[in-house]
This record gives structure tokens, sequence and C-alpha cells, in this order.
């Protein structure tokens, strides 16, 4: 499951190099509940969430939600999330999360620089 995450991070983050696909994962076409053909996972319990996971990311390059894949901007997150603004231009998984101790370290930060940015001759 590990390297599975770090898979998906690499790959959610545009870092993954190309690689052959994992020869554990097994994938059948079948029908899913609405009688369209659809790819269902097979194999232990381990390997069917695996296969399901690369099944659900083969779906997600054919529209847009691939692109709205991201990983949160805060280091010490950097959970996966979907990109639901407007404009797909989310950065955090959580705003009032991650997203405010972002702002809340930048603006300190100006308020530092301000506070050293003396006028000359002062």
């Amino acid at each position: 499951m590990r390297a599975l995450r770090e898979r998906l991070a690499a790959l959610v983050s545009g870092e993954a190099e190309p690689v052959r696909a994992p020869t554990d994962v097994s994938l059948r076409p079948g029908l899913d509940e609405e009688g369209r053909v659809a790819l269902v996972p097979v194999g232990s319990p381990g390997e069917w969430l695996e296969a399901s996971v690369w099944a659900q990311i083969l779906l997600a390059q054919t529209d847009v939600t691939r692109q709205r894949l991201k990983l949160c901007r805060e280091p010490a997150c950097r959970s996966a999330f979907y990109d639901r603004s407007r404009n797909n231009s989310g950065v955090w998984h959580d705003v009032r999360r991650c997203g405010n101790a972002a702002n809340l370290r930048a603006s300190r930060a100006r308020r530092r620089q301000r506070a050293g940015e003396t006028p000359a001759g002062e």
C-alpha cells in the first residue's frame, strides 16, 4: 500500500517516470451496476484494491478529472485531493487547515520584512 501511495503521489504531482504496468494487478472486462462495460478488479484484497485504484486513474485520464487531482501544497500534509474550484486553482486539500497555516506564515514573513525595512536616515 505504501508503494502504491508513493506511485500515486508521483503521478499526481507530475513526477512519475514511465514504468511497466504492475504485473500483480488484474482487471477484466465486466458489467457495472448500470449494464455498461467496465474494468473489474480481481485478485486478493490488496491486489483488488490496487487494481481498482489504477482502473479509476485510467478513467480519470479520459476526461478533465485527471487535471483536477492534485497534492496539497502544504509540505507537512501532501494529501491528494480533487480540486472542485471553478477555475481549477485549488492548492490545499483543506483551506481551513493547510491554507490557513500557509497564509499565516506568508503574512508573518511579510510583516517581518516590512519591520526590517526602515526609511533611510532613521
